[in-house]
């Protein structure tokens, strides 16, 4: 019985890596998801992704988008702006040789209450992408490269 006792003690941490938030239950291992479809539908170019991208706040690469998107004076201004911004990303993206083969071992490497970091190793650095929600709906909120 000091046994069975002992083993739960040590497993009820694990019972706990989806924990509740704000109603809805925050799991990481969809967060891992939802940021490496994000990547993988801006790398095509794939106008969808902008319903999963939380323009306001998003950064990118260091540049505060959300600040260009947010002056905008009209939605069909921040429409035409969200479409550049996908055309242009993907773009480069493929100019400079990436592709999505080159990003691997994609994982959380940090998560709090309000946001989850998912990491994929590449040969230029890591990828950082950020996943937060607002409004009660996830949304990747940066994308970074670190080295």
């Amino acid at each position: 019985m000091k046994l069975i006792r002992l083993m739960l003690v040590f497993a009820a941490p694990f019972c706990f890596l989806s924990c509740e938030k704000g109603g809805t239950t925050f799991s990481t291992k969809g967060d891992v998801t939802l940021a490496k479809e994000t990547f993988a539908e801006l790398v095509r170019g794939d106008s969808s992704v902008a319903t999963k991208i939380d323009w306001p706040i998003f950064t990118s690469l260091g540049n505060n988008v959300g600040a260009q998107y947010s002056a905008l004076p009209t939605s069909v201004d921040k429409e035409k702006f969200v479409n550049l911004f996908i055309t242009q990303f993907s773009t480069s993206f493929r100019e400079s040789g990436g592709t999505m083969d080159s990003f691997t071992n994609w994982r959380v490497s940090a998560h709090d209450s309000t946001k989850t970091e998912v990491a994929a190793d590449s040969p230029n650095g890591a990828l950082v992408i950020t996943v937060s929600e607002r409004d009660g709906v996830e949304r990747v909120s940066a994308l970074n490269i670190v080295r």
